[in-house]
């Protein structure tokens, strides 16, 4: 018997994780699109952000990811800075940085969030509460508490990020949920005035 047609399979290709090639390629667009929106509203962030914010995809596919963005003029990436910038004339804010470490501990919770203006660096919302995250450079306590001395009761709570725990004591303004320090590597460590929190 012969055929004359030819046989072939109508199935949509998958990979090894059940996904198709239409559904992968969708959550790398997604995850493009992502990445740009975050850089044009943060500016900078590190590669170790990007990957905890997407624990979905490893360092080789962040990286591939980051490199058509960079291709395509869409960022720049400073890998020996450890640094990836919304474009090359962008200068990293060490408080957003920094800010965006406290963010990332609450990402299971966050409906949204957004870059703030001076004194706050950052905020975001969860389903019941609301939160300016806020940087004090050391040295610079008396100006923070005058800034922040006003605060109304419908107000987002604060998160107040120190360079050192040593000057927790120097800060008097309404309104702290928490004071944190945020290591270089993006550890974060909660304090309230009377001792430590656990994360």
């Amino acid at each position: 018997m012969t055929y004359s047609g030819v046989l072939t399979d109508t199935r949509t290709p998958q990979d090894k994780g059940g996904c198709t090639m239409q559904q992968k390629n969708q959550q790398q667009e997604s995850h493009l699109s992502e990445i740009t929106r975050l850089l044009s509203m943060y500016h900078a962030l590190s590669p170790a952000q990007l990957g905890r914010l997407y624990p979905e995809l490893t360092d080789a596919k962040l990286l591939r990811l980051l490199g058509r963005l960079e291709k395509a003029g869409r960022l720049a990436f400073l890998p020996e800075r450890e640094l990836i910038l919304y474009s090359k004339d962008c200068v990293p804010n060490p408080s957003t940085l920094a800010a965006f470490w406290v963010l990332l501990d609450f990402k299971e919770d966050i409906t949204f969030h957004t870059a703030s203006d001076f004194p706050v660096t950052l905020t975001f919302y969860t389903q019941s509460d609301a939160y300016d995250v806020i940087h004090i450079p050391e040295e610079k306590e008396m100006l923070m508490n005058h800034a922040l001395s006003a605060y109304k009761e419908d107000a987002p709570r604060r998160i107040a990020i120190v360079d050192n725990a040593g000057q927790i004591p120097l800060l008097d303004f309404p309104g702290t949920a928490a004071f944190c320090t945020v290591a270089p590597g993006g550890e974060v460590q909660y304090y309230r005035k009377q001792g430590v929190t656990d994360t």
